[in-house]
């Protein structure tokens, strides 16, 4: 773990690494969907993953029923889970906002990208 990671972040890496729930959960369904994304684009050898916390808590909500499943603790989880992974900004993952205030994660998956993050869950 790289001591540039911001304390806050470095927790929540830390709650993925013990498995707790639902960071672990939603780590666990964001490496599924990225794996699904990537077999769908069987001619592509990269495909972009788009994340939206929001939209994936509503979808999480379906699965997981936890109080500390909240906007805001997807997008650290999902920030903690990119550090963790060394990804490095603008060439791994860009962030963008929506009009509302809302982060959108874009990570660029491959079969090295889903390898790391599969080892590391």
């Amino acid at each position: 773990m790289s001591s540039e990671i911001p304390t806050p972040i470095h927790n929540y890496l830390y709650l993925i690494q013990g498995k707790k729930p639902p960071y672990y959960d939603v780590v666990l369904f964001i490496v599924s969907e990225m794996e699904k994304h990537l077999s769908e684009a069987e001619a592509l050898k990269e495909v972009l993953y788009t994340v939206n916390p929001k939209r994936l808590r509503r979808e999480m909500e379906k699965r997981v029923k936890h109080e500390k499943l909240t906007t805001l603790n997807i997008s650290r989880t999902i920030l903690a889970f990119i550090y963790g992974n060394n990804l490095k900004k603008d060439s791994d993952y860009y962030v963008t906002t929506t009009s509302g205030g809302c982060k959108n994660y874009h990570i660029r998956v491959n079969s090295n990208v889903l390898s790391v993050f599969k080892a590391s869950i």
